[in-house]
This record gives structure tokens, sequence and C-alpha cells, in this order.
């Protein structure tokens, strides 16, 4: 376990690869930093990865606050300056995503890239989830109908003790705590943060995804020389790091590798991960 301070505040961070490129994972609107581990501990070789968990997630402080996307995108470069990290890519997860965006929008000279996981660029369209009843089921506040952790449950994830701490994560938090973090995100349209943003972006999506549509990636505007791109895949829900991650590592090292060029999910992906997924 490894943590630093700021302004006066825990804040709780893993590291995964001893060398190459900092990438910075960020956990999405539940759950914690190790939703990432598969994924960190896959590059291993080649990046050196961070996740840390936002401030009323996971171990990191959970004193009252905003809770806010602005309040991230502050926690983000104040955690690269604490460890002395000059640029890095970011992979983002929903807030996460979100929170990733908004900080390349607005210190550009710190990311170099950015890949956004099913993540809402119109938060509005998770309004329906700020409803009493809706909310709770949705977010897993609710012991009867808990919609997120039994999607996790569903996983076919390598690290079971990983898998069981994922959902104890995710039904541990406070309600105030989400709600407030919904309320921000619903208020918040990163189409203004896309205009402007000057990183080479990825967005992936989940063709199967029940809390945020595959369409949202219209907003990226695909015309600029790549520099946006978007990736739709069929078999994934909201998790295609979990859901799919071969095809999802694979594609997260060449965009990092990639000088400009398309990324596409390539036909030697798709029968390796038929014949993992169906034996």
């Amino acid at each position: 376990m490894s943590a630093t301070h700021l302004n006066n505040r825990l804040v709780h961070y893993e590291v995964v690869g001893r060398r190459g490129q900092p990438v910075i994972f960020l956990h999405s609107w539940l759950g914690s930093w190790r939703y990432w581990l598969p994924t960190m501990d896959a590059i291993s070789d080649r990046y050196r990865s961070y996740a840390l968990d936002f401030w009323g997630f996971g171990e990191s402080d959970r004193r009252e606050s905003t809770f806010a996307l602005p309040e991230y995108v502050a926690m983000i470069h104040d955690f690269m300056d604490s460890l002395g990290l000059q640029q890095v890519a970011l992979v983002g997860h929903g807030l996460g995503g979100m929170v990733a965006i908004r900080a390349g929008a607005e210190f550009p000279e710190r990311f170099s890239k950015i890949i956004t996981v099913t993540t809402p660029i119109q938060g509005a369209i998770l309004q329906h989830t700020a409803r009493p009843g809706t909310f709770a089921r949705l977010l897993g506040l609710s012991n009867t109908s808990n919609i997120w952790s039994r999607q996790l449950r569903q996983m076919h994830v390598d690290y079971p003790q990983i898998l069981s701490e994922m959902v104890e994560d995710t039904e541990t938090l406070s309600e105030s705590t989400v709600k407030r973090v919904i309320e921000s995100v619903v208020a918040t349209d990163l189409r203004a943060d896309l205009e402007r943003l000057t990183l080479p972006l990825l967005g992936v999506f989940g063709e199967k995804d029940s809390i945020v549509a595959a369409d949202q990636g219209r907003f990226l505007r695909d015309d600029l020389s790549q520099l946006q791109q978007v990736i739709r895949l069929s078999k994934s829900s909201h998790f295609p790091f979990l859901d799919q991650p071969n095809v999802f590592n694979r594609l997260l090292v060449d965009f990092m590798l990639s000088q400009g060029s398309a990324i596409e999910i390539k036909s030697e992906w798709r029968r390796r991960v038929s014949q993992l997924e169906y034996i």
C-alpha cells in the first residue's frame, strides 16, 4: 500500500511495473483502484502504472468534501506533482474518463494520451440514476437489486480475491458520496472540452452497456486525423477491461505505441478471444 497527502488529506494509490512510460488509471463513480489491477498487471512489462482512489472512495480520505469533477481534476494535477510525475498517459473509466478529458483540456502539457472507457460525454444521460429507487438499485445502494455488484460478480476475472474486494469496495461506499459524485457528473457536459482538447484520445465503449450508451462516442471528433477515435466492443458491457481483457489490453498498448495511425481490432485478436471465451 502506498499513500501521499494532498492538502492534508490522505490519497491511497498503488504502483505496478518498475519501468516504462507512466500511466495513471482512474476508477469510476463506484469501486476503487482495484478495478484496474488486471490491466495494470497485463501491461507491467511495458509501463509503470499508477492507480489511485479518489477522495471518498477506497482507502483515500472519506471526510466530507464536494466529491465533484473539478476537485478530482485538481487532485490528479496535485498527485502528479507530489510524485514528481512530469507527464503521463491517463486511462479513465466512467467518472475517471470524465476527469481525464477535463484534465487533458485544462493541463495539456501534463498528459501524452488519454483513453476513456464507457465514459459519458453528456453527463445528463445518467439523470435517471438520481431518481430514488433507480439510483439505489443501479449504483449499489440496495440490498435487493444491486445491478452494479451483480454485473461484477458475473465477470470472469483471473483474480478471485480482487473481484471480491471490488464488490466490497462498491458496497461499502457512502450513499451521500456517490450522490454528490453523480450530481456533479449529471451537471457536466464535456463537448466543449473535447473541442479544445489537443491530445490523442481513444474512447472505448461496450455495445451491451446498460449504464452509458455506446452512442456517446458520437461526440468525439473522429474527423481530426485520428486525434480522437472511437472503438465499440460488441461483447462488452460497462466493463470492457474485464469483459474482454485481451482485446482491451491490446487496444491500450497499440494506442500507446501509435504515432497518429488509426486503432482497430485485428482479426487475430478475435480468434484468440473467441477461443478463450467459449472453451
